[in-house]
């Protein structure tokens, strides 16, 4: 193994000095005729963007629920941009595209290379964006940039009148579709309201059964009253009658009896005293009796009469309770169809209104000018006098570095290059 001290490193580089300084002089007097005599100066120019999120001007709920605003919104919501998207858009094929015919420009660019001569760069914690151009001619990098930068602002507007066009026209078709089931469900609940018996008609005639129902229960308690208190006079005066003789019996003289009297004397011829002693037996009708049977055939007959207008009250009762049950199924389920209509008829009605809304709000959006609001050239482009390039200094300074390196590494070899023949050399004496 060979060892190579650092002071034969340095005898090297003294040993082949004059190659390295040559070297590093014809790098620095290279670079100085190129960075003097043939490179034309460079100048920069810069235009400065100022971006906003223009979505925050048109109010978009969030979906929190999944309702018609809510999904309409979030239909018709602009694209969500930031500064690195508007950026993209600035080197977008389009926005150069322009640039190049406005300017004439096809014979010196194409959308890539001017693409890759313009820098864009995003202004860290701001909303600014630079484009920047380096040209040998100051004129035209500043009248570029300001195309690019003017196209970039028109390029936003039209694809956000663009958007709000085509959320438009999808509104307003789906507007007229709305409408149509709106016209659909009021001609069904016009249908349905113009029907006989109608919910309120039947809720009328419904109450009306109820309070009829009422009555008659109140008239029943009030017949079952009077047949209680009537068979109770019953009662009492059939005791009473058991208790009464029809029929009552007198003894009496005939004298008493006149006619009697006359006949017997006429018939006889017998003297009052003779006929005084007889006695004649008188039965008659006992008129309590017949008070009181009269009393109890009345009373007889009234109970019948009770009895029948409770049998007509129950029979009425009976048929109001199932008139009421009836009118009770047809009202519930007229009811729950006039309900359902008109519940579509509210979500129809909704439904539209919201369309309207935000038909007029995109209308509102489209015609605005929404994205020029949004990204706006807050400084132009301007020529400038002081060139940026080439960096002369720095290229001098490179220059030397790399010449240096060269000639330091030029040195080495020539001498590595020297003691191999040596060597090679007294290996071939050897032998």
């Amino acid at each position: 193994m060979e060892e190579i001290s650092l002071r034969e490193l340095i005898e090297i580089l003294i040993k082949r000095k004059m190659i390295i300084i040559a070297i590093t002089i014809i790098a620095m007097v290279t670079t100085g005729v190129i960075n003097f005599l043939v490179l034309d100066p460079t100048y920069e120019t810069e235009a400065i963007l100022m971006a906003s999120n223009f979505n925050e001007a048109i109010p978009n709920g969030q979906i929190e629920d999944q309702s018609i605003e809510s999904i309409l919104n979030e239909l018709s919501r602009l694209p969500q941009m930031n500064l690195e998207t508007y950026r993209l858009q600035i080197t977008s094929p389009s926005v150069l595209n322009k640039t190049i015919e406005e300017l004439n420009l096809e014979s010196i660019y194409n959308v890539e290379s001017l693409a890759r001569a313009i820098n864009i760069q995003t202004i860290n914690d701001t909303n600014l964006i630079a484009i920047r151009m380096e040209h040998t001619d100051a004129e035209k990098a500043s009248t570029i940039v300001n195309s690019v930068a003017r196209n970039s602002v028109e390029f936003v507007a039209d694809m956000a009148r663009e958007q709000a066009t085509t959320a438009s026209d999808y509104v307003e078709r789906q507007m007229a579709v709305e409408k149509e089931k709106l016209d659909k469900v009021l001609i069904e609940l016009r249908e349905f309201l113009a029907q006989p018996r109608s919910t309120s008609e039947l809720d009328r005639e419904l109450n009306a059964r109820l309070d009829a129902i009422t009555n008659y229960k109140m008239d029943l308690d009030e017949e079952k009253m009077k047949k209680e208190v009537v068979t109770t006079s019953i009662v009492s005066t059939e005791s009473e009658l058991n208790n009464t003789n029809a029929v009552l019996t007198t003894n009496q003289s005939i004298l008493e009896d006149s006619l009697m009297r006359d006949i017997i004397t006429d018939d006889n011829d017998s003297t009052l005293s003779d006929i005084s002693d007889i006695t004649v037996r008188n039965e008659q009708i006992n008129p309590v009796y017949l008070e009181l049977n009269s009393a109890l055939s009345n009373y007889r007959i009234e109970r019948e009469q009770i009895n029948t207008n409770i049998a007509n009250l129950e029979s009425q009762i009976r048929t109001t309770e199932q008139q009421i049950e009836a009118l009770q199924i047809e009202l519930e389920e007229k009811r729950y169809r006039e309900s359902d209509i008109n519940q579509r008829v509210d979500i129809a009605q909704q439904t539209y209104d919201a369309f309207i809304a935000k038909y007029e709000e995109l209308r509102v959006a489209e015609s605005s000018r929404i994205g020029e609001s949004s990204i706006t050239i807050m400084s132009e482009a301007f020529e400038t006098n002081t060139p940026v390039g080439p960096r002369k200094a720095m290229n001098l300074a490179i220059a030397t570095i790399l010449g240096g390196m060269i000639g330091v590494f030029l040195a080495f070899f020539m001498e590595y290059w020297k003691t191999s023949e040596i060597k090679h050399k007294k290996k071939e004496e050897l032998k």
